[in-house]
């Protein structure tokens, strides 16, 4: 028993320093195996849906997306750095026999704000992830196999996101996880990333992660910049979903600079070597269009391939702009550079 008990121990400990640490993880055999699945939760109803959700989606679109039988749509749960990770799958029920390209999708929010996993409250504004399913279900609609990561801050460290820490191994380690899926072309692996995402898209392309295009949709790329922007978001002091970065980063007061420098890809722009599609609204308020064109000028300068579509009026996610928003993306995916926006 007493074995037993200190075995338990270690392993949670192990856990801990895993989602807490600073620095990066070694990597584990099982990373990137989907350890486990199950179906995702039935989509309400339209009318069910709050102001926020139906302002969000026409009603074709959504009934479309809440009544499909082409896909399955799981929330799985692998392995990174050791630990569990929950996470989407889309996939078609009969693929055929050709192989697919997927898009592995990085969410934005922190903690528990922006999850990709339901977390049981009513759709809408409290739970946008089956706004996300029906925004993803249009690029499997196209023909893609869609991927996503929720991070692993859950339970007692939910506040301790590190935005752009040792969570960005929970996105590399969803390439191993996608191409064990038999019909998915590991030579067609996209990504797309909003807002936070962004950012996270951006720093795996700085891995090294190995796709072929990026698109992104209001991406944060400069990090001090955009929280001396906007204050009244407490992600440095702490808010409701996170601790702050004053007392997440270690030795913030001596090191900020460091950790706000790792990860701003305006910074290192000259790492960014595949072809990014940039979207955002001019009149985006949650992320200033100013991130996007800063960033564009960054890999100008540094001769990156890129294109830049800004919106006259939009949302952050450019809700208005669905359609036109997808289809450039599609053709990016199709034809990385090739078509102009």
């Amino acid at each position: 028993m007493r074995k037993t008990a200190i075995g338990s121990s270690l392993i949670l400990l192990v856990q801990l320093l895993a989602l807490t640490s600073a620095w990066p993880v070694a990597a584990q055999e099982s990373d990137g195996k989907i350890l486990s699945s199950k179906p995702w939760p039935v989509l309400p109803g339209y009318e069910s849906l709050d102001d926020f959700g139906r302002g969000y989606f026409p009603r074709p679109v959504y009934e479309e997306a809440r009544t499909q039988k082409e896909f399955d749509v799981l929330e799985i749960t692998y392995s990174s750095d050791g630990l569990p990770v929950r996470g989407m799958l889309i996939k078609p029920k009969s693929p055929g026999p050709r192989k697919w390209p997927a898009i592995i999708f990085n969410r934005g929010g922190n903690g528990e704000l922006g999850r990709i996993t339901d977390n049981g409250m009513p759709c809408g504004l409290a739970n946008t992830s089956c706004l996300d399913l029906v925004d993803l279900y249009q690029f499997a609609k196209a023909g893609f196999v869609i991927i996503a990561s929720d991070y692993r801050y859950q339970g007692a460290t939910v506040k301790r996101d590190q935005w752009g820490g040792v969570e960005v191994d929970d996105v590399l380690n969803l390439v191993p996880a996608v191409k064990s899926l038999d019909f998915v072309d590991p030579g067609r692996l996209y990504m797309l990333g909003l807002s936070r995402g962004g950012a996270m898209t951006y720093l795996a392309i700085k891995r090294g992660i190995p796709i072929q295009a990026a698109a992104v949709i209001g991406a944060v790329t400069d990090v001090k910049a955009w929280v001396d922007a906007r204050p009244e978001m407490g992600l440095v002091n702490g808010n409701q979903y996170i601790d702050g970065f004053a007392h997440i980063w270690p030795d913030y007061e001596h090191r900020a600079a460091e950790y706000y420098g790792a990860r701003s890809a305006v910074f290192w722009a000259d790492q960014i070597n595949v072809p990014v599609l940039i979207l955002h609204s001019r009149t985006d308020r949650l992320v200033p269009v100013t991130q996007a064109l800063r960033m564009a000028e960054a890999l100008q300068q540094n001769g990156k391939v890129y294109a830049v579509r800004i919106y006259e009026r939009d949302g952050h996610s450019l809700p208005k702009n669905r359609d036109d928003r997808d289809r450039l993306i599609i053709d990016w995916f199709n034809g990385p550079g090739q078509s102009s926006p």
